[in-house]
């Protein structure tokens, strides 16, 4: 039997993008106002040729690798849709991920809208509180190097009190990053309350910002960071466990171990960084709620997963990890449970993953220590949860994936001297600025959603206000 390696991709998935407390303090009081933070439009994830098929994948694949077709499987184990349903899905997903690792170009974009909620805090006059966040995260990855941009903001916050509102302006998570095979370079804003360019009175501008968020003070006031490669230096991915097939289960890669409130949790991958839940085990699925179609005008198959409750906490045991690694400076979670795992994933019949949709839900009926800013506000006596809504597209068209055309877009400095010598100590004072006469700049930018984006089938609401209303207690 063939034996398939996959590489593990450096993409920092991050179920809240963001440390959540970071993310939660960033917005000015104006970026609470519905004029802030609009209703995200599904275009934004269908720009250019996001979500296409690979028509030509001659030049897609990575040496000594190759594509491997959901027909190849199917032919290979004798499965079929009908006879087979749950050992295709759990295939197809397992298929995915592999044949993405060994891609040589990607476009990967990811929406996260994540809610925290604390029950009866002591401290609050036993109140609750919840507190909503949207994160996006974007990396764009092909022979020009790598652009990658996180920006995060508060869509949600109840129950803290107005001294909150005051800090909020004097913290924040906003980066971008470029790198090629010389060097690599970063700048970060202190403040960075993210705005969204959606429905109403932003809709012209949401497809021209990286899935609706901007952030105008990035450019304005941000801290610099660099470094040159040697030629020494590799990116070259770490191997994965070998697999018998590209569709065999997949198998975990441990991250490091994380303790909560004296619960421990695991971190880490199935072998790409958006795999963090293991769907390629049939034995997990809910039969009554996992279905697979398949749409032939499109050549793309349809998976819809939902987890059996008893073996979630095994199949979404980095998911669980991640979800509480990433709201723990909010809220300590005691033996949290999962109550929710349901994911939604489009795979085309070549084996490339077009998207992926997931909602994640963890509770705690369990005392939970609540703070803010490292400031404490006591117990939480009933408890609370972490819930995380992901929108996640990709694309491998040379165009989507190619990193300069981002920095021509929203960083266009690069063009010039003066962000290598802002660098901290003068590190990158020698680089070249890049080229970027080639490129579209931000104001001749005209982005258009392609035509798939009609035939897209949401698994939730983008809109920030039914997520509100629908993580009441």
């Amino acid at each position: 039997m063939k034996s398939y390696k996959s590489k593990k991709v450096k993409i920092a998935v991050s179920f809240l993008a963001v440390m959540l407390i970071a993310c939660m303090l960033t917005i000015s009081m104006t970026g609470c106002n519905s004029n802030e933070i609009g209703v995200t439009p599904i275009d934004v994830f269908f720009v250019g040729n996001m979500q296409q098929n690979v028509a030509d994948t001659s030049d897609l694949m990575k040496e000594g690798t190759e594509l491997v077709s959901v027909n190849d499987m199917l032919t290979t184990e004798g499965w079929t849709l009908e006879a087979n349903t749950y050992d295709v899905i759990a295939g197809i997903y397992a298929l995915a991920v592999t044949n993405y690792n060994n891609v040589n170009r990607s476009a990967y974009m990811v929406m996260t809208d994540a809610s925290v909620n604390a029950f009866k805090c002591s401290r609050l006059g036993n109140k609750d509180v919840n507190v909503g966040i949207r994160s996006t995260y974007s990396a764009f990855m092909g022979e020009n190097g790598s652009f990658s941009q996180t920006i995060s903001g508060v869509t949600i916050l109840d129950g803290l009190g107005g001294f909150v509102s005051n800090l909020r302006d004097n913290f924040g998570w906003n980066t971008q990053t470029f790198n090629n095979d010389k060097f690599e370079i970063s700048k970060k804003g202190f403040n960075a309350g993210a705005q969204f360019y959606g429905e109403g009175n932003n809709s012209n501008n949401a497809t021209k910002y990286i899935m609706g968020a901007g952030n105008p003070k990035l450019d304005k006031a941000s801290k610099f960071t660099g470094s040159v490669k040697s030629n020494n230096s590799s990116d070259e991915d770490e191997d994965v466990p070998e697999r018998d097939y590209a569709w065999s289960q997949l198998l975990p890669i441990e991250g490091d171990p994380l303790t909560v409130a004296g619960t421990s949790y695991n971190t880490g991958t199935y072998g790409a960084g958006w795999a963090t839940s293991n769907y390629s085990v049939a034995e997990y699925f809910d039969t009554n709620k996992t279905k697979i179609d398949y749409i032939a005008e499109l050549n793309l198959y349809v998976l819809d997963i939902t987890i059996l409750s008893e073996y979630v906490d095994e199949a979404c045991e980095f998911t669980k990890g991640g979800l509480v690694k990433d709201t723990k400076d909010y809220i300590e979670l005691n033996n949290a449970k999962y109550t929710e795992s349901t994911a939604r994933i489009e795979v085309y019949g070549s084996g490339l993953i077009k998207s992926m949709q997931k909602i994640d839900t963890l509770e705690s009926n369990e005392t939970c220590k609540l703070s803010v800013a490292g400031g404490m506000f006591g117990s939480c006596d009933e408890g609370g949860k972490a819930s995380n809504r992901i929108t996640m597209a990709f694309g491998y068209d040379k165009d989507d994936c190619d990193a300069l055309k981002y920095v021509a877009l929203y960083w266009p400095e690069l063009a010039t001297e003066t962000p290598f010598k802002k660098t901290e100590k003068g590190t990158l004072k020698n680089v070249s600025p890049l080229n970027l006469s080639n490129y579209t700049t931000f104001s001749n930018y005209k982005p258009k959603a392609n035509e798939l984006v009609s035939k897209f089938n949401p698994l939730f609401s983008l809109n920030w206000a039914d997520y509100a209303l629908n993580n009441e207690e």
